[in-house]
């Protein structure tokens, strides 16, 4: 990665819902006799959106990412993660993940795609969409989980997303943006 880092839209959990994740995946991997890396607390949050890239721009790409995620009109949702999965990365590596309901999931999706549209018009080459699963990592594993296991719903109401900035495994939030009251 190159000192710029990469960035990626998400969104942001609570801090108590982040408390509640974490304490989740812990007594999930305790139970399951899963060692592990946890995820760093304040890094928690559920991916919506891969930045497009700045092929043929005249500008940085961190100006045309923040006019594109000012022209998007979004309302507040309420986002919940309903059960834990584990997700391949590669080789024998794992990723303990929340997974969301699929009406959450397509309630994420339509805003990670109303994020991707904003920069495909500030002229980001956005690539083909990928198969869209609504999750927040919260530990990395040597082996994958068995099966999927149901929790008690967390949620919170997401009140706006963040660009986050990753430089060398440390990640900040270098943009905010409100999304609109619910009706």
């Amino acid at each position: 990665m190159n000192e710029a880092g990469h960035y990626c839209f998400a969104l942001e959990p609570t801090v108590a819902a982040r408390a509640l994740m974490v304490e989740q995946a812990d007594r999930v991997a305790r139970e399951g006799g899963l060692a592990g890396r946890p995820a760093v607390f304040s890094q928690v949050y559920v991916p919506l959106c891969a930045t497009g890239r700045d092929r043929g721009l005249c500008e940085p790409l961190l100006p045309a990412l923040t006019r594109a995620a000012a022209a998007v009109h979004a309302v507040a949702l309420e986002v919940c993660f309903d059960r834990f999965a584990s997700l391949r990365l590669g080789g024998q590596n794992h990723a303990l993940v929340l997974r969301a309901p699929p009406t959450v999931t397509t309630a994420l999706r339509f805003l990670g795609n109303a994020i991707g549209h904003a920069q495909y018009a500030q002229g980001l080459y956005r690539p083909a969409a990928s198969r869209f699963a609504a999750q927040a990592t919260l530990r990395y594993l040597p082996r994958a989980l068995e099966r999927e296991i149901a929790i008690e719903p967390i949620t919170w109401q997401a009140q706006d997303f963040v660009l986050i900035r990753s430089v060398r495994g440390m990640q900040d939030v270098v943009g905010r943006w409100k999304l609109a009251a619910a009706v």
